[in-house]
């Protein structure tokens, strides 16, 4: 009898996965970390109506990166380690280090609500697959965040290409010439565009982290028409994501560069940033005044008082308070790791958090959600595990360790760093700028 499409389904992953970990046992090494860089930057974030039993609180299914890039890394990594071929860093790189001390804790969290049966079995296993993903793409950043010489000029180039793809397809998705990944970003007075990522937000951040690096640098007499066109592509697509983290990313960014005393980069920035509020108002200026409101209330939280300039700032501005009074009512554990953000918790309010039935989904800013959700140890680790970076300033240079400020300064508005792709992304180009390593004995460079 044939088979049922259900039953091939399963055959042919297995099938795939032997020979993956076949290639792995195989290949050089570096070009597993190509495939696997490759895969991480350019597979876009279209959206499948699979979830895997995951609750997927923000979109209609995992996302093709969510497993298109874990069955890959898996079985080839896998079989590269199997033959000896996957040579382990004798350090790693310290925001890779850092975030999985935090996830551990995070999970240790959990212990509490599901001894006090707070927690559900069905929810519990969720949190734990999110915190398996978020583990897996750390340890793929690590993997792909050090080499010799040789792939970090092409780990380089591959990350430039994908700021160029992302650029393109977001300016492309702005016009209207391609679909946005996330329904989140169709609104009625135009598509945001998203890139290859999902979220417009997460890229956002990303496209400012690259054009703070483009600001600083001094194209060749040959290359300048191109660096030109290169920048005012990747503002024209921050511009395009009209998203408040991407312009409080460029926003701290420039202020480290000013601090630095870059006045060529924050005169370029200025230039540009004055082009895009006259072309773009709504995408621009008022964007960058809901990223001012955000850093206020976050710096001074209180609640909303006066209108908000449009409904998602307000939004945000709620949540904050929210996260302020979930953390005041859970000041030691918090409510347990990703109980807010994966599953939705009652807001609080001058009670107990179950007293009122509005939904509490998380901050919308990184360091709140992890304070309200797994206590100010938690909190401590995070600012840790993100300060490290910066703490070996003399081997990050300056443009790079200025975009990574801005990514930091976003997560006041997102939670930025719980976003699998780029998480890892950081932990590679915050990684690349270690010492060179060279391969173990019998491995494959």
């Amino acid at each position: 009898m044939p088979l049922a499409a259900s039953s091939l389904l399963p055959l042919t992953a297995a099938l795939a996965a032997v020979l993956l970990f076949q290639a792995g046992g195989r290949m050089r090494w570096t070009s597993t970390q190509t495939l696997l860089l490759a895969a991480l930057l350019f597979v876009p974030d279209v959206v499948s109506t699979a979830t895997f039993g995951l609750h997927v609180t923000w979109s209609a299914g995992l996302t093709w990166s969510n497993f298109v890039v874990p069955g890959l890394a898996i079985p080839l990594l896998a079989g590269a380690w199997w033959t000896g071929k996957w040579p382990l860093p004798s350090r790693w790189p310290p925001l890779a280090a850092g975030m999985l001390l935090l996830l551990v804790w995070s999970v240790m969290t959990l212990l509490p609500p599901a001894i006090g049966g707070e927690l559900h079995a069905a929810g519990g296993l969720t949190i734990l697959e999110h915190a398996a993903k978020l583990a897996l793409f750390l340890i793929l950043g690590a993997v792909l965040a050090w080499g010799d010489e040789a792939w970090i000029r092409r780990a380089a180039l591959l990350l430039l290409a994908a700021v160029a793809v992302n650029a393109a397809v977001g300016l492309a998705q702005a016009a209207g010439w391609l679909s946005v990944f996330s329904p989140l970003a169709d609104q009625s007075q135009g598509a945001r565009a998203t890139g290859l990522f999902y979220d417009a937000n997460m890229y956002a951040t990303l496209m400012a982290w690259a054009l703070v690096w483009l600001l600083c640098q001094t194209p060749r007499a040959g290359r300048r028409a191109a660096w030109l066109l290169f920048t005012v592509a990747v503002a024209g697509s921050l511009a395009a994501a009209g998203s408040r983290a991407g312009f409080l990313a460029l926003g701290a960014g420039i202020a480290v560069l000013l601090a630095a005393g870059q006045t060529r980069a924050v005169a370029r920035a200025a230039l540009l940033l004055g082009l895009l509020v006259l072309c773009f108002p709504l995408r621009t200026g008022q964007r960058i005044q809901a990223a001012a409101d955000s850093l206020a209330a976050f710096l001074a939280p209180a609640p909303v008082a006066a209108a908000p300039l449009d409904a998602s700032t307000g939004e945000h501005l709620r949540s904050l308070t929210q996260a302020w009074q979930v953390a005041e009512q859970h000041p030691w554990l918090g409510v347990g790791y990703g109980r807010a953000l994966y599953l939705g918790l009652p807001a609080g309010g001058n009670g107990p958090v179950a007293a009122t039935a509005t939904v509490f989904r998380g901050a919308q800013d990184m360091p709140l959600t992890v304070l309200a959700e797994t206590g100010p140890v938690g909190l401590g680790l995070l600012l840790m595990a993100v300060l490290a970076p910066l703490a070996r300033r003399r081997r990050l240079p300056l443009a790079l360790a200025a975009g990574y400020v801005g990514v930091l300064a976003a997560a006041l508005t997102q939670e930025t760093l719980w976003n699998t792709r780029l998480l890892a992304i950081a932990v590679i180009v915050t990684g690349l700028a270690w010492p060179v390593h060279s391969a173990p004995e019998g491995g494959t460079v």
